[in-house]
Formats: structure tokens, sequence, C-alpha cells
């Protein structure tokens, strides 16, 4: 680590380019992360318009909800998301 201080540190050109690099591959990370989780809900709106067409209205609210726990069960938890606990 000390190598890369005195490389920065020694060249401010390096700096400059090394600020750079890091700032591009951050907005980078992050529009890749959006445009997947747009996709993501474009798809599943996608599949529950699918399923949902055909059916009357009184059965629509039961295929929505089955819907949103066939899309909760396909997906692990992430490390921010808690278990829910089912209360009944």
């Amino acid at each position: 680590m000390a190598e890369f201080v005195d490389l920065a540190t020694g060249s401010p050109l390096l700096a400059v380019v090394l600020l750079l690099v890091t700032a591009i591959s951050g907005v980078l990370r992050s529009w890749i992360t959006h445009r997947t989780t747009i996709r993501h809900e474009a798809e599943t709106t996608h599949r529950v318009q699918l399923a949902v067409d055909g059916t009357n209205s009184a059965e629509r609210a039961a295929v929505v909800r089955a819907c949103a726990e066939l899309e909760a069960a396909s997906h692990p938890l992430t490390r921010l998301q808690k278990p829910r606990v089912n209360r009944q």
C-alpha cells in the first residue's frame, strides 16, 4: 500500500488519472446496477401481465399475489433484507 501512495503522490498526473479511473469505475458500476434493476422490473411486470391476461377481475388479486410470492421465492435474500416473519 505504501508503494501505491508513494507512486500516486510522486506524480500529480498519475494521481489525477487514478482518481478519474476510480470515479469512472464507480459511475459505471452504478449505471450497470441501475440498468440491471430496470430490466429485472420490466421482466417481472411482463410476467405478471401475461399471468393476468385472460383472468376475470375476481381472480386477478390472487394471480398477482401468487406471482409476487414466486418472484420473492426465486431470489435469495441480500444482506440488507431481513426474512419476513409470518405472523398469523
